[in-house]
């Protein structure tokens, strides 16, 4: 595989709970998180009580960045931009521990305000949801203040930081282990008082969380529900939130680490933030959330990124990010953009030709988009086999605005666009369903008469002019350029389509 010279981008998050870092490397357009790396130092424990970083707090933070200065060694980062946040702010010495962590580890540590925080996250959300077409929420819940960020159609319209952390909160008023009654409901009144002032009523479309205590609950959630834990992005619906309350607030922290998938250094604090989010639903009148692991990270990143004069796929189309994260996805394996979008608008021609006769809708459509772009990425492994190693790195790849179901599909619709088609001995399309096959088979069909009129790479197919009738479809091929090597291609690889829509495809 041929190696390039890359830069790397570290972040580091000094949360009130967690030190985390993401060091990631970018190419082109896009980046790839290499190393994630987090570790519990819990310094909102004493600022909350002290209003100060102890001594023992600064060790343990000391030590973590120590860890964090050697992995991004290893890494030979190129930038490391590291930021602090509530309970840096709160900490009456916070310059003297800045100066100790740049002495002791070499780097600098801004302190960034909540409504940075909100806005990162943000920038984060939006590399993720097609905010342009909601009215949104976005809800950062950290340990020493929660960040609510209000965005109207994709543009945010304010930020408001409110010192409702989780840490804080607990350690204020959830003091019982287990909480009393008494305790939770004085917390609650506490969230309907703060959050009522916010203004938040039922335009808001969408509900966004970030932070490691309503990641971890979605986490909880998604075991439970036998569900698969490797995407960003998760929804939880309320009615299991309202059970996780009630279940949680009548559990010691002892009881709550025995739960699977709950993090044993989050299980005193994950409470409070799971009560301020369901006071949020109630007054948004939304039946549930999503969940977006690495929110601040994820925007701090992209911001980093900015600054040195590069801007992301999706942040040039905001009004599809699905599209644009698709581009991304592809640079980051190095496909050959000009071929994935020349084979992409053939298969648009195409698909229209057979959609009405099909059945095929928009959402089909978005899933060809997805295989058409993608569908040569697996050369970044081998060009053996490629079409093997494309379904691997598309069904293991995080496709924004996809689910599962729809993922699995695009694999396979990538899988069949050379070689043989569709088989029974293969894993991913044996669990399809019946309507499922018949779907994958025309629009693999599709893909592979696309491919094959790129087959020179060099975009010599202009138009194609379709017309069908009961038994053939005729396609003339518009060029000004010698096609004759992807006629003879395209003899080859129409056979899954005539097939499956039972027409002789004759080219001209």
């Amino acid at each position: 595989m041929l190696q390039l010279d890359l830069t790397s981008v570290a972040v580091v998050d000094i949360g009130s709970n967690t030190v985390r870092l993401q060091v990631s490397e970018l190419k082109d357009k896009s980046y790839k998180v290499v190393e994630e790396y987090k570790e519990s130092v819990r310094l909102g424990d004493e600022v909350f009580n002290y209003g100060r970083i102890t001594e023992p707090a600064l060790e343990r933070l000391l030590a973590s960045l120590r860890e964090v200065r050697s992995i991004v060694e290893h890494w030979k980062v190129d930038t490391i931009r590291a930021v602090a946040t509530a309970s840096f702010r709160g900490a009456d010495n916070f310059e003297e521990v800045i100066d100790k962590i740049r002495e002791t580890c070499g780097f600098n540590v801004e302190v960034i305000s909540g409504e940075d925080e909100a806005r990162f996250t943000c920038i984060a959300a939006t590399a993720n949801f097609q905010l342009t077409k909601y009215n949104a929420l976005v809800l950062d819940i950290g340990g020493g203040s929660a960040e609510y960020s209000f965005v109207r159609k994709g543009v945010l319209e304010r930020a408001v930081s409110l010192e409702l952390g989780c840490n804080r909160l607990t350690r204020q008023y959830l003091k019982g282990d287990p909480p009393k009654s008494s305790e939770v409901q004085e917390l609650k009144d506490l969230y309907r008082e703060e959050i009522k002032k916010l203004n938040i009523d039922d335009k808001i479309d969408i509900i966004i969380c970030t932070g490691g205590s309503m990641g971890n609950l979605a986490t909880i959630n998604y075991i439970e529900k036998k569900a698969r834990l490797d995407r960003a992005v998760k929804y939880v619906e309320r009615k299991y939130l309202k059970r996780f309350i009630s279940d949680f607030r009548n559990m010691s922290v002892k009881e709550r680490i025995e739960v699977e998938g709950m993090e044993e250094k989050r299980a005193d604090i994950i409470l409070a933030a799971a009560m301020q989010v369901d006071i949020v639903l109630e007054h948004a009148e939304r039946e549930g959330f999503y969940t977006l692991s690495g929110g601040l990270r994820t925007g701090l990143t992209i911001d980093t990124v900015n600054s040195m004069g590069i801007e992301l796929p999706f942040q040039q189309n905001l009004d599809d990010i699905r599209h644009s994260r698709l581009i991304e996805i592809g640079n980051k394996f190095l496909f050959e953009e000009r071929h994935a979008r020349q084979v992409c608008r053939l298969c648009q021609k195409l698909f229209d030709s057979v959609a009405e006769e099909e059945k095929l809708t928009s959402d089909d459509w978005q899933l060809l988009e997805a295989a058409a772009l993608l569908h040569d990425i697996g050369n970044y492994i081998s060009y053996s086999k490629h079409h093997r190693h494309s379904q691997y790195l598309i069904m293991n790849s995080d496709l924004i605005g996809y689910d599962h179901d729809e993922i699995v599909l695009i694999g396979n619709i990538a899988r069949y666009h050379r070689k043989k088609g569709p088989q029974e001995k293969h894993r991913y399309y044996r669990g399809l369903s019946s309507s499922q096959k018949k779907k994958v088979a025309v629009l693999a069909g599709i893909l592979r008469i696309a491919d094959a009129l790129d087959r020179s790479h060099r975009s010599h197919v202009k138009e194609l002019e379709i017309k069908s009738s009961k038994k053939e479809m005729n396609i003339k091929v518009v060029s000004g350029a010698d096609v004759s090597m992807e006629l003879r291609k395209v003899d080859i690889k129409k056979d899954i389509l005539e097939e499956t829509i039972n027409k002789e495809i004759v080219f001209k």
